[in-house]
Order: C-alpha cells, then structure tokens, then sequence
C-alpha cells in the first residue's frame, strides 16, 4: 500500500478516487458522495495530499509531500496531460532597484539577475532606492515575479502570515474541526502573526499542531538572522511547490471510463462539466435513459446553443506555462466535422511563424475540427491572396457551443509558398525536458508534425 494519503474534491473526484485506489494511494476524508459509490470509512485521516478543482475546471491543483510520486502515476495513464510545477513561497533579500509612483510598483533585484515586481501597497519599510529588503515570490505573470514584503511562513499543516486574522482552509468541512482548529489559534496568540490552517491539519493531535506552530515562529527569526548574514541578494528560503494538470480530451475519455466503473456516467461527462454544463449532466445521469438516446439529447441541447454562423467564437489556447491565449472571431461556417471562424487581424503586427507583416485588411481562416491534433490558421491579405499557413500541433481540440480548447504542444509546421517546414522543435523539446508532457505525447507531436510535412512532398 502506498503510504501517501490523499484529500480529493471537485468535479474529477469519483474519476481519481477509483484511479488513485486501483493504484494504491489510500484516499482521506471522503465525501458523503464518495463514501456511498466506494463503500469507503470516512476517515479523518490528516491527508499530505490534495487535489482539487482548476478554476477553469480543465484539470487539478495538487499539493502537499509526496506529490511527485502522484503526478508521475497520473501523467503515465493520462497521456494528453500537461503538467506545470510552480514555487511559490520562496523568499529572497533583494535590492530596491527602481520605484515607479505612476505605476504603483517597485522593481526589486533578487539575485542572479533576476528581477521582482512588488505593489507599493504590498511594501512596509524604507522606500528608497538600493535598500535591501526581504520580499517572497506570489506568483508569476506573463513571466514576471510578484513580490511581497509581508511574509508568509509555509507549514505542513499551517501558514503563518504576517498580520491579519487566524483562519481554517475552507477545504475542513468539518465544524467540529474548524471550532477545534480556530480554538488552537486563538489560544497561541503570537504578535504580529495569523494562523491559517491547511486541509492537512486535519486530524492532527493538538500537541502537534501547537509544536508546529513554534517550529515556524523559531524558522522566521532565523530568516530574519540569515539576512542579516548574507552579504548578496539572493535566495533566503525555498518555498513549496503546486503542481496543476490540465487534461486533454483524451484523458477526459479515460476519467469517463474510471468514473462509469462505479456510478452512472453520461458519455463526456467530464467534458461537458469542464465546459460548464454541471446541471445539464447531472440531470441527465439522474435520468433511466439508454446512453446513446440520451447522448443524442445532450448534443441536441449543444446545437441549439452553438456554434452559429454569424456568431462570436473564442479559441482558449492553453499553454504549458500555464497562460491561455484568447483568439477571437466569427463563425462563417458551422458543420458536426468542422467550424470555420474568421479573424480580423491587427494592421501593423508581425506573424513571427511565417515570418511576414500584418497589412491593413489582413485576415484569418481558422478551421477547428473536433478531436483533430492540429489546428490550421490561413492568412490572407484584403484581396483574398493566400499569404500562408500556420498549422499548430495540440492536443485534440474539444469544441464547445461558445468556445473551442486545446492545449498547445509548442511545436508547429508553416506553408509558404506551397512548402512546409516545422518551426519551434526546440520549445517541444523543453517542455518534454522540464517533464510538462510524457514521453508518449512528445512522440505524438513529433509523429504528427512530421506527417505533415511528409504529405505535402
């Protein structure tokens, strides 16, 4: 038995409950729902791992000690998944660079010449340029670090914050718990310090929790103490790191089967909740129908809503960085095999692809086919003239009444003047280097760009 303990919510939990389980993870703190289709004891168990719901509902969140081992089981079965790690927590000794009023920003370096972006709002001390400072990572967007200075002290089961109010993960169900928790907190009363329980506290003794609490307040003086002693700006102290997987239509499919193993399951039935469309599938499982008869129902409720020629359409292009690129444009043709949409393009912008200008005028041709590893963008200048082909290689494309979604593989096949050449091999590469794609999706990729090129020979 896999001595990893795991907390599950969200709409893939019945899915990942039987594929955790077959798989030898022990699954904590169930719910009701979850008890009933497994037959399970409601253990309160203090999990190290929990997984939960993306807010896109594309994939999970997963953190906690011993996450590495679980993403490896999951991205071996689910091979049109896409994995991004992120640290978050880790805290530097910087120097203020720059402070830019207008923007309400200051630019810190941290290190290795790297730089960090913090809110004035989010700073307590001398605002003065070359002061050092004591900042942590939030998070990073479009590329860049954002900072803070008001410290936050990562735990097992806790996280000290700098300032405001203790509070319980609203991932405890629990009221019993959560007044337990809270009386715990409220008893230790630090100065200038907050509690905010994680879901892995859960179950733990109170002698447990309160020796946690002091190691943690013991960890922040000694931060304080190897500020002091560092002499260049750098690294003070690693943070955690969270894991998020996307998955793929193909991965959907599998989590489909997993779950029809143990409850009633519409066909798509993660599709369509990633998509929004809860209600209407959980409807639809409540009802005695044949599978196919109520599929045809299902896709029938899709139709009426899309898409529509005339309409407006959005491509979700979801990168392994964990950024979506929006593309925006009108169906000019909507078929079951195949939606045309159009894209006015922006005069004056440069297609780094196919290496050509944007004139005045210029559009695009997008064709979007269901469950197709390859997306082709046609661009043409204002009297129709082909310009060239832009062809992506992504997971299967999952197409919605409002929205089409896949995620990009990086690499990709241009047309010029009727040749082909693949483009961006290198970045395919780094994905599959970093461990954000499986061997098996690295090779479908390549498979795919290489047919490509081989066909038009």
């Amino acid at each position: 038995m896999n001595e990893n303990k795991v907390k599950i919510r969200g709409i893939y939990s019945t899915a990942l409950t039987k594929f955790l389980l077959n798989n030898g993870f022990k699954i904590v703190d169930p719910s009701n729902k979850i008890n009933e289709r497994f037959n399970t004891e409601n253990s309160y168990d203090s999990a190290n791992i929990l997984l939960c719901d993306k807010n896109d509902m594309n994939g999970i969140i997963i953190n906690g000690k011993g996450s590495e081992s679980l993403i490896e089981v999951l991205q071996g079965y689910f091979i049109d998944s896409v994995i991004k790690k992120i640290e978050t927590g880790t805290i530097y000794r910087g120097t203020i660079k720059k402070i830019d009023k207008n923007k309400n920003i200051i630019f810190v370096n941290i290190g290795n010449n790297e730089e960090g972006i913090l809110n004035l709002e989010e700073y307590w001390g001398f605002l003065r340029e070359n002061e050092k400072v004591i900042v942590q990572l939030k998070g990073i967007i479009n590329g860049k670090k954002i900072l803070s200075s008001k410290l936050r002290i990562f735990g097992d089961s806790l996280i000290l914050i700098k300032e405001g109010f203790n509070k319980v993960s609203k991932n405890i169900y629990d009221e019993e718990e959560r007044k337990r928790l809270m009386n715990i907190a409220n008893k230790i009363k630090i100065e200038g310090w907050s509690i905010l329980w994680k879901s892995h506290a859960q179950g733990k003794p109170d002698l447990e929790l309160v020796t946690e609490v002091n190691q943690l307040i013991q960890k922040e003086k000694d931060i304080r103490n190897k500020l002091n002693n560092i002499k260049e700006d750098g690294i003070i102290e690693r943070g955690s790191l969270v894991y998020t997987v996307d998955f793929g239509g193909i991965s959907k499919q599998k989590l489909d089967n997993l779950r029809k193993s143990v409850a009633n399951t519409v066909i798509g039935h993660h599709f369509l909740k990633a998509g929004g469309y809860s209600m209407l599938t959980d409807f639809a499982e409540s009802l005695n129908i044949d599978d196919n008869i109520l599929t045809d129902k299902i896709n029938k409720v899709l139709k009426e809503e899309g898409p529509k020629e005339g309409s407006y359409y959005e491509i979700i292009h979801k990168k392994a960085n964990g950024r979506d690129i929006i593309m925006k444009g009108t169906v000019i043709k909507a078929e079951e095999n195949e939606v045309l949409i159009r894209r006015n393009l922006r005069y004056g912008k440069f297609l780094d692809g196919l290496q050509i200008n944007i004139d005045e005028g210029d559009y695009a041709i997008t064709s979007i086919k269901p469950g197709s590893w390859t997306l082709t963008h046609k661009y043409f200048n204002k009297e129709g003239f082909q310009k060239g082909s832009y062809i992506n290689i992504n997971t299967p494309i999952e197409v919605y009444p409002k929205f089409a979604r896949y995620i990009d593989l990086e690499v990709d096949v241009i047309e010029r003047n009727n040749k082909r050449e693949i483009i961006d091999l290198e970045k395919l590469e780094e994905i599959k280097k970093i461990k954000a794609i499986s061997q098996e999706l690295y090779d479908k990729a390549l498979e795919i760009a290489n047919k490509i090129v081989q066909e038009s020979n």
